[in-house]
């Protein structure tokens, strides 16, 4: 096997060498503690390396340890305890509502995994495992084209001639040589309209994961109210599974509004700004949480391009976030409706009633 450069390794989820890669060289973004006065009195060169070097981690996202964050993670591993059962395994759905850190959450899930795989079995690379597969299911997706996912995932050549069933047994043939501890199974709310061709794909991941000894992981939107998580297949997911709900945070209770203090002063060192100070941001708490209506995507992204705009300002005596500061960002159009920032779209109809009152074209 060639040795890959980081270009080819750059890219999502569903490519085995770039998760391994993702998996095996992470390490927790690390905020470098500097005083203001001491990056004063830095050149232009150097400031310039450490806003590099901020924008960088400022990208990748401030991750909080949530309660469902460290719910999932918890019933992962409690699930990887029993996988080795001939019956009686168990797997984790993982759903909630759009933008809710899911996918976020299950690559923390993918990491503790692999993380475990690696620590049992240290010779995994040599000997060939994949402890952790990941998929995304696109929409319209048959059984077939499932497998195939799979199967390029894993690197291993699917002719097209092949049919289900011998994909199907390919696949679980590779997942047991690969003796893979976690699989990961993302927009599955593309499969909740049980068609024909959704019902196969989604029996044949039953199928499949009944036959191997890996952890299934459902990640998608809203899977509990679907059909794929009820009826007669559904049932069997659900049966088979425990279900981490990720919702927006409330601010109705003293427990709810104590949570988001906390959350918030988790977000505020990760910023890594010359001027704040501790606190500073938990003094708008009921301001933050009316703008992002409790949603952690949108508080991170909120808070994120506040930093970054401070950053950019070149005034680092001035880079606190206040109100004024947070006023200029403009949120994802969904989470400005939800704050009453942005009217509802109004939808005119090309439709008119005939003399009977029935809607026919305009």
């Amino acid at each position: 096997m060639t040795e890959n450069t980081d270009e080819q390794l750059l890219g999502h989820f569903d490519r085995r060498e770039s998760l391994e890669h993702l998996l095996q060289n992470y390490e927790a973004p690390k905020v470098e503690i500097v005083l203001l006065e001491e990056y004063i009195a830095w050149d232009d060169a150097r400031r310039a390396e450490f806003n590099e070097r901020r924008y960088a981690r400022l990208a990748d996202g401030a991750v909080v340890g949530t309660p469902e964050l460290q719910t999932l993670r918890k019933e992962v591993r409690r699930a990887s305890v029993f996988a080795n059962r001939a019956v009686g395994r168990t797997g984790v759905i993982c759903t909630g509502l759009p933008t809710m850190g899911k996918t976020t959450a299950a690559f923390y899930a993918m990491l503790d995994a692999f993380q475990r795989h690696a620590q049992k079995y240290p010779d995994w690379k040599r000997d060939g495992h994949v402890p952790v597969v990941y998929i995304e299911v696109s929409a319209g997706s048959t059984a077939k084209a499932v497998m195939g996912r799979i199967l390029n995932f894993l690197g291993v050549d699917c002719p097209d001639k092949l049919t289900t069933e011998e994909r199907s047994q390919v696949v679980s043939a590779q997942l047991t040589k690969a003796r893979t501890s976690l699989f990961v199974i993302d927009e599955m709310q593309n499969l909740s309209r049980l068609n024909t061709g959704h019902f196969e794909s989604a029996q044949s991941i039953k199928n499949l994961l009944n036959g191997i000894r890996a952890v299934p992981l459902y990640v998608g939107i809203n899977l509990h109210e679907s059909s794929l998580m009820n009826g007669a297949l559904g049932e069997q997911f659900a049966a088979r599974s425990v279900l981490v709900k990720f919702d927006r945070l409330g601010y109705d209770t003293p427990e709810e509004r104590r949570l988001w203090g906390q959350v918030l002063r988790a977000f505020e060192p990760q910023l890594g700004l010359l001027a704040q100070k501790p606190k500073d941001i938990v003094a708008f708490d009921d301001y933050l949480w009316h703008r992002t209506q409790g949603s952690i995507g949108a508080l991170s992204r909120l808070l994120t391009n506040a930093a970054l705009d401070l950053i950019d300002a070149a005034k680092p005596e001035n880079e606190r976030i206040t109100r004024d500061v947070l006023e200029g960002i403009t949120l994802d159009l969904v989470t400005e409706r939800e704050a009453g920032n942005v009217a509802p779209p109004r939808i005119t109809s090309t439709k008119k009633a005939n003399k009977e009152g029935q809607l026919v074209d305009a």
